[in-house]
């Protein structure tokens, strides 16, 4: 029984380490988490299989231009240019086969974008192999450049192809009724989720090419040797050449594979649409880059996964559509939760090699629970031992964590069955902004960004005053530790959020009242930890405090004044 037990055991750490270890296994399970909250969001709607395959394509697009920029960045380049590529792929495509002028058969079209392409992607990749320029500021230029070849193609209007022709092959619909042994749509029923049968009568094509480039991509990563080579220039470029392979050669036709698939995006959605903007393609790139590094590939090179990028597709594409659902599929959303996961794909790499459970003890949980203890015996002995790297992991892991509770205590709270049971007949969360978690989770980290900053400036002046022997880390110190009870600040932020108040009929001079022992709180932590390090006397370390408190005081009376007058 107990040798059972400890292979289990095994077994169970080696599927964690596999999902901790490997980009793809990380990406997956905050895929699957995303899934679950549009399962908790909108279930009869979000598990409909046409609301499914809208996420495959739309995700669609980005995989497959994100597989040729995984494959250059293995070489430690980069191509900004995807997204213009894409747009005049389909420029090209729509008056090659609609033009007055022309009227090509499509086949023939298809065969000059896609040559065209390639053509130019090896271009760009002699100016920067010869040229030794830095691809990033060579792609920024041809992305400029094709974006004013579309819109001269274009006239500043939009091109549409009479007859798309074989397109429909790379973007069109396919009906489930014309497929082989299929006589009609697909009826379907989610049982506990729909009161009523489905019908899932076609899907888009490009959710085919999906799979297939990615066998494609991956077979040629991974198992040729020009993705050995690839992976081998981007790994180490000076070393490689001494094993007779020419990083140059390997580089080119990674900028032409790059630009071929950024091009057969393009054809396919003229394929599905048959008319083209002058907008088409527009910050494309970024996001292309935000799924493929998302999905494990380095920005420095030598490493990549094609699985990686489908993952990193369907996270940006599945967090879209569960905006949608929630009601907040308006452009501004969506730049942000991009512009998130850009952020997020960038620093990705150091947080799962750099992020464990035992940095989350020694960074947070272990000073915490000493400050509780005793704050001038936390400062007194550990201070030392601190590192800034400590000193702002508390810092914002102490944020992370008041964010956290403000949502889970007004969510709760916001439960009907929750609010009735209490007797309080509350409204809508909102602080300043909406009342979405994320304003909520934004606002709470400008606070206490604004709060620590004063802080700061308040001690670093005061101690100079009282001529400290400290100097800014010991001042970083006093301020990061100091803000262990902000998580307390949860309750006045839900009171001030749902207008809950108490002796007085407004929820912002209540919220302020339970605020004023909290803020006690920090200012014995941070007494204790500036008359430890700065080592001054208990006197004059009142007087740091106080200038802090003189200081929040000055900045709530320039808040204040704002309001009042808005």
């Amino acid at each position: 029984m107990a040798t059972e037990s400890t292979n289990v055991g095994r077994r169970f750490s080696s599927v964690r380490s596999w999902v901790f270890d490997r980009r793809e296994g990380s990406v997956l399970v905050g895929l699957i988490a995303i899934f679950l909250v549009g399962v908790y969001i909108e279930p009869s709607r979000f598990l409909l299989l046409d609301n499914l395959a809208r996420i495959l394509r739309a995700a669609a697009t980005t995989a497959i231009i994100g597989y040729g920029v995984a494959l250059l960045m293995v070489t430690a380049e980069f191509d900004l240019s995807v997204g213009s590529m894409y747009g005049v792929a389909a420029g090209m495509g729509a008056i090659l086969i609609g033009g007055d002028a022309f009227g090509f058969h499509p086949l023939f079209v298809v065969a000059v974008v896609l040559v065209f392409s390639v053509i130019f992607g090896i271009t760009q990749g002699l100016v920067v192999t010869k040229l030794g320029l830095p691809s990033l500021i060579v792609t920024i230029g041809t992305l400029t450049l094709l974006r004013g070849i579309h819109r001269i193609l274009l006239g500043g209007t939009t091109a549409s192809a009479s007859d798309v022709g074989i397109l429909k092959w790379l973007g069109g619909p396919i009906i489930i009724a014309d497929l082989p042994f299929m006589t009609g749509p697909i009826f379907y029923q989610v049982p506990f989720v729909h009161n009523e049968v489905k019908t899932f009568g076609q899907f888009s094509i490009l959710i085919v090419w999906i799979f297939v480039l990615l066998v494609v991509f991956h077979y040629i990563l991974h198992h040729t040797r020009f993705g050995l080579h690839a992976r081998a220039t981007g790994d180490n470029i000076d070393s490689v050449e001494t094993t007779g392979i020419d990083p140059e050669i390997v580089k080119l036709g990674c900028f032409g594979l790059c630009s071929l698939t950024a091009a057969f995006a393009g054809l396919a959605f003229l394929g599905r649409f048959g008319s083209v903007s002058s907008g088409s393609g527009d910050g494309l790139a970024l996001v292309v880059i935000a799924a493929v590094v998302l999905g494990g590939t380095k920005l420095t090179g030598g490493e990549g996964s094609m699985i990686g990028v489908l993952f990193g597709s369907l996270v940006l594409a599945t967090a879209n559509n569960v905006l949608a659902l929630a009601g907040l599929n308006v452009s501004g959303w969506q730049g942000v939760i991009t512009g998130g996961f850009i952020i997020a794909a960038i620093g990705l790499d150091v947080i799962l090699k750099g992020f464990s459970y035992d940095l989350l003890r020694s960074w947070y949980a272990e000073p915490l629970r000493e400050i509780l203890g005793s704050p001038r015996g936390f400062f007194a002995n550990r201070a030392e031992q601190k590192t800034t790297d400590d000193m702002f992991g508390f810092l914002m892991l102490s944020v992370g964590a008041t964010a956290l509770a403000t949502n889970v205590v007004a969510w709760v709270l916001g439960n009907a069955s929750v609010s009735n049971a209490i007797g309080m007949d509350i409204g809508g969360f909102k602080l300043f902004l909406r009342g979405g978690w994320p304003e909520t989770a934004a606002e709470i980290y400008l606070f206490f960004m604004l709060l620590a900053l004063v802080a700061y400036a308040a001690i670093e002046v005061s101690a100079q005053f009282f001529d400290s022997p400290g100097d800014y880390e010991d001042t970083l110190l006093s301020v990061c530790y100091g803000m262990a009870p902000a998580p307390l600040f949860a309750i006045p932020a839900v009171m001030l959020g749902y207008g809950i108040f108490f002796l007085v009929e407004d929820a912002m001079l209540s919220a302020l009242a339970v605020s004023v022992p909290i803020l006690l709180l920090i200012g014995w932590t941070m007494y204790a930890g500036v008359s430890e390090t700065h080592e001054l006397s208990r006197r004059r370390s009142v007087g740091v405090v106080a200038a802090v408190f003189v200081a929040w005081l000055v900045v709530a009376g320039i808040v204040a004044l704002g309001f009042s007058t808005a």
